[in-house]
């Protein structure tokens, strides 16, 4: 088995490989998909995840934003969990886990990314697109397993979970030109859980 990422392209592949230039699409889909699965496996401990991924533009993310959060205008990454979770220090376990789940993958939910305001905070923080994207690949998928930044405590914890993750993905692309960090370390992020 193992994790896997199913992926939906809501801007079309030619702004998806503009974005990610010099990164050829298909090795920057690779990446965000690595990011997703070593998030999961740090935070959950399971190889055999699935997460859906959705790559939009502005309009759609507005959308969803004030659909699901109330909030006006769009913002950089929303979250869709199917499960309740409780976290034990930095684990996640289901709570709803009697024991017998159905064989294959477990199906954690959807992390859908605003590749526009991903553009914009990459130009305005002078990094990476590609290291942007899984910035928020990375911290979408931790309010998948349940992760949340309300309390000071918990944004340590999730902030802590992100540098262990980049740090596994720095020593293993080391072709990405990774800045230090996490989003808790960027001002003007607003990132929510779509829960």
């Amino acid at each position: 088995m193992g994790c896997s990422v199913i992926f939906h392209d809501r801007v079309g592949p030619d702004r998806v490989a503009n974005a990610v230039e010099p990164l050829k699409a298909e090795a920057a889909l690779a990446l965000l998909e690595s990011a997703i699965c070593e998030t999961v496996r740090v935070a959950f401990g399971r190889d055999d995840a699935e997460v859906e991924l959705t790559l939009c533009a502005d309009g759609e993310m507005e959308r969803l934003n004030f659909d699901h959060m109330g909030e006006r205008g769009p913002t950089d990454v929303l979250s869709f969990p199917l499960h309740e979770w409780t976290l034990d220090g930095r684990q996640s376990h289901l709570t709803d886990d009697d024991g017998v789940s159905p064989p294959g993958p477990l199906l954690l939910g959807d992390v859908v990314i605003d590749l526009d305001q991903a553009l914009r905070q990459a130009a305005d923080g002078d990094w990476g697109v590609v290291e942007e994207l899984v910035l928020l690949a990375i911290h979408g998928t931790l309010h998948l397993l349940g992760h949340d930044h309300a309390e000071i405590d918990e944004e340590e914890r999730m902030r802590g979970l992100e540098h262990e993750v980049l740090g596994v993905l720095h020593r293993r692309h080391r072709e990405i030109p990774w800045q230090p960090g996490s989003l808790f370390d960027r001002s003007g992020h607003a990132v929510t859980t779509g829960s």
